[in-house]
Parts: structure tokens; sequence; C-alpha cells
């Protein structure tokens, strides 16, 4: 045996036991493995959603969130114009039409100026619209263009669809599938559907992440940035302090029976300004009587025990039970104050924000009954700050009250914005609003000009804080979804055919194992062994490559293999006719070898490029099974050239090594 052939010999062996080392994860348990063994080989191969079920989710993403969204941006931009050119031209963005802004302008004499700078900053993407009596005598409106608001969806559904894929990976879930489907967003998880692996994927995924500073107004910032409103004209003040003295002093019996309660925030500011007075309401959870086609709509789980009637006892947040108090609700019915009185309707440009408050937080606060309960802030509907601000996010602890939270690094550009906004509010209050909720209003005493801020986690379970900060900080660092997400359909995907396949799949593999032992040693003879154990190889060496790099095993991928084990075969046996025909031309045995290795490589090479484009044009547009098809193909191209060239060729050559002298024939 020559030197090469023992070099050869020795790395077809440690690369046989390394594959089956890697494979030795997937099919011995864990607790049989030593420490050792498991801290260097600990990847398996992943069974896809085919095999051992999962979960079928469907998506719903707000997409009219990001155009509103944009409208923010206008209103800040031409906000900061107004500003620098000292104007009197408050900016709103009407909630009733979407995509709308409005420039009230004050003085006549400068309103071309401010036509002109629209032209030149938002030309091609916004038109004229006309005016209502809302908007104000003189008034510039606007509103997104309806193709640059389709351009604003399309952006928006692909970068869904790609913060989505980021956070399955950040969890680790592998071959989970995500794809659009018209509106929809379509996500398999593979796993047991109750796995915490797959329970904490779908949870991250729900978590939107919009995060949005608004404005507190409560109207004591006069100027274009802040509150031009009067009393009159429903201040923010004012509009609370109605709310508050419906509640408080009228002794409403709507509210007496919904338990919600009045309450205010007084504080002056350090830099001086006179006092500032926070009016709100605030309830709590509670369990009440619902109709099912409201429990339906807003999509919550019924429990069949408790339906009565047509009605359902269910828990109710908060949040819902102030908002029907204060709009109504069609579906209870409720009517509402905002329609019994014109005073409570909410301007356009506003709206009421909802902060839960933990249990903890509110006896710290001295409310009698200390329990977790909802508050309202009166904002300003436009937003002053995204999450696209976002330079980084990383968790700490509060030095102060050694609670969690979530420090954020503004970009440049959110630095900046940050900085003026705080400029111009000094007194007032800022919220930060996250997944729709209020996390955090703290006063604002001086401009921030150091481009960070930071989210207290509310909660008083430090494991439960300590976790949502983590998980807050992952979603923050994959992005932030740039529109809500609501869950528009669920469905679990057990194992059952997949357990059927398997065994099924077991079946075939040893039925085509013994056909090959068969056909090849009947055929070919003693090389038919050769082809045989090649065959064996190559399957140990398609399953460890699979382990090795994470790759998913799904029934189109198991169809893959063994299409790869057909080529593989049929690669062995263009080796061995030619070797047949250059041994009945009269080559000496060695010779025979050689030529017919040599003449066959050109085959088995065109062979398998044709297989390996046609699997790459398959991975780049396919998706689902066709992907997984295609990815085992290429790993079945890989190894199918390995074996038939390299394998094979060191099996023969160790065959007549081993025997002394030349050999006259070759069982073949």
């Amino acid at each position: 045996m020559d030197r090469s052939l023992k070099w050869r010999t020795l790395i077809l062996i440690g690369i046989t036991l390394f594959c089956i080392a890697t494979l030795a994860p997937s099919f011995v348990p864990k607790e049989s493995l030593p420490t050792w063994f498991r801290a260097v080989f600990s990847k398996q191969i992943n069974l896809g959603l085919d095999l051992q079920g999962g979960k079928h989710i469907v998506y719903n993403i707000d997409l009219d969130k990001a155009v509103d969204d944009y409208a923010s941006e206008i209103k800040r931009d031409l906000e900061a114009f107004i500003t620098d050119n000292k104007i009197d031209a408050p900016v709103k963005t009407p909630r009733t039409l979407l995509g709308a802004v409005t420039v009230q302008v004050k003085d006549p004499s400068k309103r071309s100026l401010i036509e002109a700078q629209i032209d030149k900053d938002f030309h091609k993407n916004v038109t004229a619209r006309d005016c209502t009596p809302e908007d104000g005598p003189g008034a510039i409106c606007l509103r997104v263009s309806p193709k640059y608001a389709d351009d604003i969806k399309t952006a928006a559904l692909n970068n869904a669809v790609s913060t989505i894929r980021d956070r399955i990976n950040e969890r680790g879930l592998a071959e989970a599938t995500v794809v659009e489907k018209g509106d929809d967003i379509i996500v398999e998880l593979p796993g047991d559907p109750k796995s915490d692996v797959v329970v904490q994927t779908e949870e991250l995924i729900k978590h939107t992440a919009k995060l949005e500073m608004k404005v507190v107004d409560d109207c004591r910032v006069p100027g274009p940035q802040g509150c031009t409103a009067s009393v009159s004209d429903h201040s923010g003040s004012q509009y609370m302090r109605d709310l508050f003295n419906q509640v408080e002093h009228e002794k409403d019996p709507d509210a007496i029976r919904l338990e919600i309660k009045a309450d205010t925030d007084l504080w002056r500011p350090e830099e001086g300004g006179g006092d500032h007075t926070d009016y709100y309401l605030r309830a709590s959870d509670r369990d009440e009587l619902v109709p099912i086609a409201w429990a339906k709509k807003k999509n919550k789980l019924i429990d069949k025990n408790k339906i009565v009637g047509d009605k359902v006892m269910m828990r109710i947040s908060g949040r819902e039970i102030i908002e029907r108090y204060v709009f109504g609700d069609p579906d209870f019915p409720f009517e509402g104050l905002a329609n019994k009185d014109p005073k409570f309707k909410m301007r356009d440009d506003h709206e009421l924000g909802f902060e839960p408050v933990e249990a903890q937080k509110a006896a710290t606060e001295g409310k009698p009954d200390n329990k977790s309960f909802w508050r309202t802030y009166y904002l300003e509907h436009a937003v002053r700050l995204t999450g696209s601000a976002i330079a980084d996010a990383y968790g700490n602890f509060d030095p102060n009250t050694g609670r969690p939270v979530v420090l954020l690094d503004f970009n440049r550009f959110g630095s900046r914005v940050f900085g003026d906004v705080t400029a111009q509010i000094v007194g007032m209050k800022f919220a930060t609003i996250l997944d729709d909720r209020v996390r955090s209003a703290p006063i604002i005493n001086a401009a921030i000009r150091g481009g960070r801020a930071n989210i207290t986690m509310g909660g008083s379970d430090p494991k439960v804080q300590e976790a949502a900060r983590n998980e807050l900080v992952t979603v923050l660092k994959t992005g932030s979804l740039p529109a809500p997400l609501r869950e528009a359909s669920h469905s679990d995907v057990g194992p059952t055919l997949g357990r059927d396949s398997i065994e099924k799949t077991k079946m075939s593999f040893a039925i085509g194992i013994a056909l090959v032992v068969l056909i090849m040693v009947g055929v070919y003879r003693w090389s038919g062994f050769i082809a045989v154990f090649a065959v064996v190889f190559h399957i140990i060496m398609t399953l460890a490559v699979m382990a090795l790099f994470g790759a998913t095993l799904t029934l189109p991928g198991i169809a893959a293999i063994v299409l790869s084990i057909g080529m593989e075969v049929d690669g062995n046996i263009l080796i061995y006719e030619r070797i047949r025909d250059e041994l009945l031309l009269g080559k000496s045995v060695r010779g025979a070898i050689d030529l017919g290795f040599s003449r066959a490589f050109s085959a088995i090479l065109d062979g398998q490029l044709t297989t390996a484009a046609a699997g790459w044009v398959l991975l780049q547009y396919g998706s689902g099974p066709i992907k997984g098809f295609a990815v085992m193909l290429l790993v079945g191209v890989f190894t199918t050239l390995t074996t038939n060239i390299w394998v094979t060729r060191i099996l023969f050559d160790w065959n007549v090594s081993r025997k002394k002298g030349q050999l006259v024939t070759l069982s073949i």
C-alpha cells in the first residue's frame, strides 16, 4: 500500500467517524452522551413542519398606520421650517383622513413661502385636498398622494417580513417559513406548538415594538410647536378637565357603574413657568358580560362555559372600559360621552393614550384601592420621534430604583430632533409609546441634547421585568415593525402525518438499500460491495452535512435524498461499465481502473452540474417545500461527487493494493 493511499484511507476513516459523531445527538438521547461530547457535537437535524408539526399563523398588518406615520414626518419637517422662519402657522395631522396634513396659515403673506417649501421637499409625495371647516380659514390642506401611499405600504410589508425573519433567527428556530400573500403575512413555526421555543417565538413576532414619542398636551407652552389652543377651543387641560368634572363632580352613573375614577397630577417645572395640571381618568380590569359579537370582533378567546344567552362573561381591560365610556361602542350598545355632548368629541389632531399602572406603583402613589389600573394621557396625534431614530438599545438598571431599564441611543438625526423637541416643550410631559401603550411620560425640565433616553420596565416581579427588558432589547435591535401586527388566524399542525411519513421513509430506505445490495452485488459481484459501502457513506455524509449547517429535514428533503442516492448509484454504474469496457479491450486491472474513473468523470460531472443548476434556481425562486427540496438536492450533488470520484476510488485502490503481484482480472 503506497503512502498516498494510506493518507487517503486515514482521511476517509476520520471523515466517517466525524460524520457519525456529528449525527449522534440526532439519534442518541442526550442524557446518554458524555458532557464533553455534547459540548463539541451539539447540533441536531431539525425536522420540518410536515414531519414534527408546529404552528401555522396568518397575520394582518395595519399598513394605513405606516402612511399616517409619514404624514407625521411631514408635519415635523414643516414645523421645523416654520419655526426657523418665525411664522405663525400651526401644523396638524387630522385623524379623519388617511395621511392628511393641515397648515393653518395665520399670515396670508407667508402662504406662498410655505407652499414653495412644500413643493420643494414633498413635490412628488403629497397632493392637495379639499379643506373642511375643521381645517380653518386660509389653511393649506394636503394628503399623502395615493401612489406614494401605495409605495409606503409595499415597503412596510416587505420590511415587516424581513423583521419577522430576523426575530425568528434571533430566537434560533430553524427552517421557519415567512411569506407574504397580499396584505397578509403567513408564518409557519416547526416544533411542538406548546414548546417554550415556539411559544416565545410567537410572542416575539407579535411584539410590534412600534416605538413612538408624543407630546402630552396640557396647553402650557405657547407657540407653533406647543399648544396654541385656548381654553375656549378645547385645550388639553380643558378637555381633560371636562372629563374629570363629569366623573368626579357630576357623579355620572355610567362612570360609577364602570368603576371609572378621575385623578390629577400636579407639578411645577424646575425652570419655572407656572404650575401644570394633568387631569386623567383611570379604571381597573373587571369581569363583565359582553356581547359575543364584540368578543369576536376583538379576537378574544371565548370560554363556552361562561356563555349566557348572546353574551359571555369575560375579563375587560380598564382601557377598553374608558374608551367605551368616552367614545361609545355600537356593539354593546353604549352611546358614550362624545356622542351625547359635543364638548367631549376628540379633536382630530389629538388622541387618548393609555398607560398600564401596576399595583405596586399604584400603592406608592397612594391610590386608595391599591389595584392595577389603566390611566389616560391627552396626546398630540403627531409622532415627534419613532424607532427609526434609534441607533442602539441595551439593557441596564436604574441606579436610583434598581428597576430594569432599556437605554436608547439615538442616531444623529434622532439626537437632533429629540433635543429640539425637548427644548420646545420644557415643563410638559413627553410620552414614550411602545406597542400602542404609554410606557413612561416624564416631565421635561430642560432640553435633552445628549442623544439618549431610557424606558423603565413595568411590573413588580424582578425576573419578569428583566425578561421583558431583554426581549424588548432584542426586538429593538432587530428592528421595530413598521405598523401594528394583528393575528388573523392560527392553527396547530399535528405531527401525525409526519410520524406516518417517517415510518414509511424508514421502510422505503430499508427496501431501497436491500435492492441496491442485491442488484449491485448480483451484477458487479465483489465490486458491488464497494458500491453498497459508497451508498451508506453517501447517506451518512448527507445527513451529517445537514446537521452541521443546521438544515431542516422535510418530506421534500427526504425525496431529494432518495434522488441523490439514485444519482450516486448511477455514477457508480457509469464507472463500473467503463472499467468493464477497458478490461474487455485487454487493459490491465490497474489501467482499466484508471481509465474507467477518468473517462466516466466527465459524464458524472456533467450530470451533477446540470442537477446543481436546477437546484440553485429552485433555491433562489422557491419557498417552503420547494426550497427544502432544493437545499437537499444541492447537498446531494456535493456528497455524490465526493463519493463517486474520491471514496469509490480509494476502495478500488485499497482492494488492488492488498493483492500481491499483478492482478489478472477484477471481480466486476
